[in-house]
């Protein structure tokens, strides 16, 4: 008798924390109708700022958000499909979270994840942290400074939701377009990082080429210059893009981009993703048969 009702007392416990985690962040979420067939959950992240999931928003001239039942215009300050986050602005009296931030430290630890669906009532799911990991980049080549994956079920208008933990602190915002079958939660650190530059500048600056290229087998004369049989064409460079300032010319073989061998289009996008605008890059050509060394100042395209 005294082990049963020591498990009633826990599952009491436990029960009334989460209800009482979730009534504490509730005022901070609402529904983001972003035009397509369901709605998305946003975060209220600053006053008048609302974060939530780029890939739920179909339409950008007409988003609405909602918290009890009635719909407010907001106006889209600009998104970024690297890390799949939307910032908007509404005239919302929705407070923002009060705790933000506090990364888990522990595979296990018990999260929420708190949205609102398209009738206005919150939702809630339950999980643990499944995964923990170092900063990565997404398949888009989004920065994310910390790996968060969450073992719990995002139910439809849940996409957007805020990860929250124990502490009642809102760790991150869940997706479930940065990897496939998974829930993946965009850390505190990342979101207020890609917010300041969207309220900035109006998106979040990322260095561009400024070149179209095609891999292409290595003539048989220029073997010697490649490591592998296929190397880069130069297609096409775009006017004043970094490409073109640096002397990047149509037809050139792209041997080397920032001091590694390339040999497909992945290779120089991938080591753009890890650049910054502004820094310098040496790249490496073959024309008519001649090695040049040419540097290129990467840019923002804006």
């Amino acid at each position: 008798m005294e082990a049963g009702t020591q498990s009633a007392g826990v599952w009491s416990g436990l029960s009334k924390s989460i209800a009482e985690t979730v009534e504490a962040i509730q005022d901070s979420i609402v529904t983001v109708d972003g035009g397509g067939r369901s709605t998305s959950s946003g975060v209220v992240w600053r006053p008048g700022v609302i974060v939530t999931v780029r890939h739920g928003l179909r339409r950008s001239d007409t988003l609405t958000i909602a918290q009890h039942g009635e719909a407010i215009p907001a106006t889209l300050a600009g998104s970024d499909a690297g890390t799949d986050l939307a910032v908007l602005r509404a005239d919302t009296v929705a407070k923002p979270v009060d705790a933000i931030g506090d990364q888990p430290t522990r595979v296990g630890e018990v999260v929420l994840a708190i949205g609102r669906s398209a009738l206005g009532d919150i939702s809630a799911s339950a999980g643990i942290v499944a995964r923990l990991g170092n900063s990565w980049r997404t398949w888009r080549g989004g920065q994310i400074d910390k790996l968060i994956r969450p073992d719990l079920q995002l139910y439809v208008g849940q996409s957007g939701s805020a990860l929250v933990n124990e502490g009642r602190r809102v760790l991150g915002i869940n997706s479930e377009a940065l990897a496939r079958n998974a829930v993946i939660t965009v850390p505190a650190t990342t979101i207020d990082r890609v917010v300041d530059a969207i309220l900035e500048r109006g998106h979040v600056p990322r260095p561009f080429l400024g070149a179209a290229m095609q891999a292409v087998p290595v003539p048989e004369g220029l073997r010697s210059n490649f490591a592998e049989a296929e190397a880069l064409l130069v297609l096409h460079v775009e006017a004043q893009a970094p490409a073109a300032s640096a002397g990047i010319l149509v037809g050139d073989l792209l041997q080397s981009f920032a001091s590694h061998p390339v040999h497909n289009v992945h290779d120089v996008q991938h080591r753009l993703s890890s650049l910054n605008v502004g820094e310098t890059v040496p790249v490496t050509v073959i024309r008519g048969g001649v090695k040049m060394d040419l540097k290129v100042v990467l840019a923002d395209r804006g």
